[in-house]
């Protein structure tokens, strides 16, 4: 009977146990790597492919929210760059264009870079 009584609790107990520390894929704020971990960040790394010009997947501040963005980043490199925002669930949160585009600097701080595509020789 006591045989039986430790099975039960230990049964008891294990079926309460949860996995907290489940990993959000959908949120590039809360991932220790959002380029591996998060799909739509990974799908944006994917897209640059035999980069002419070195372009950086950039973490930053708009609006005192954090935005991920593509950006050409080569000095050698003369483009204009009308990045679109994208927030940490990768909803686009705004697009610059031709009429706007230098106000990015103005309105978006770059805080660091979290993939960078160099120029293949």
């Amino acid at each position: 009977m006591k045989k039986l009584g430790v099975i039960l609790i230990l049964g008891i107990l294990f079926m309460g146990c949860t996995k907290d520390a489940t990993v959000d894929t959908t949120n590039a704020c809360t991932s220790a790597n959002p380029i591996e971990e998060v799909g739509w960040l990974k799908d944006m790394k994917n897209s640059l492919t035999n980069c002419s010009c070195e372009s950086s997947i950039i973490q930053g501040i708009y609006n005192n929210q954090t935005v991920f963005f593509i950006r050409g980043t080569d000095p050698l490199c003369n483009s204009v760059n009308m990045p679109t925002l994208y927030s940490c669930e990768g909803k686009v949160v705004r697009v610059f264009n031709e009429t706007d585009y230098r106000e990015f600097d103005d309105k978006v701080t770059p805080v660091k870079v979290i993939y960078r595509c160099k120029a293949t020789e």
